[in-house]
């Protein structure tokens, strides 16, 4: 399993060489839809372990990789549905960025 000291380990090491390979995807997983609770990697980030589930898309992690690489923080936290744990959005700016208003963003803490 991928577990990276920070986010941007994370992608620069295990997402963005991914899509470099498969550039038509949109999901880490290759599916286009279906939700899946697998684990695609794992990262550190406010100084707690973070679980990427593989049906995230690219669309939200690259936004949140740039404002990153820009010295923004891109990550909100939250309750999950549920309410039995937490889980990371992007910001409002960026997410009006999305072109859907659907997250796409899978990030659970682990």
């Amino acid at each position: 399993m991928n577990s990276h000291k920070g986010f941007v380990s994370f992608m620069e090491d295990c997402v963005l060489p991914r899509h470099l390979k498969h550039t038509n995807d949109i999901r880490l997983d290759g599916e286009r839809n279906g939700g899946k609770r697998k684990a695609f990697g794992y990262f550190l980030y406010d100084g707690r372990r973070w679980k990427v589930d593989e049906d995230t898309h690219y669309e939200p992690l690259e936004l949140a990789y740039k404002a990153f690489k820009s010295g923004q923080d891109p990550f909100t936290e939250s309750a999950t549905a549920s309410g039995k744990g937490s889980c990371l959005s992007l910001t409002g700016n960026l997410r009006k960025l999305l072109p859907s208003r659907a997250k796409h963003l899978y990030v659970y803490l682990a």
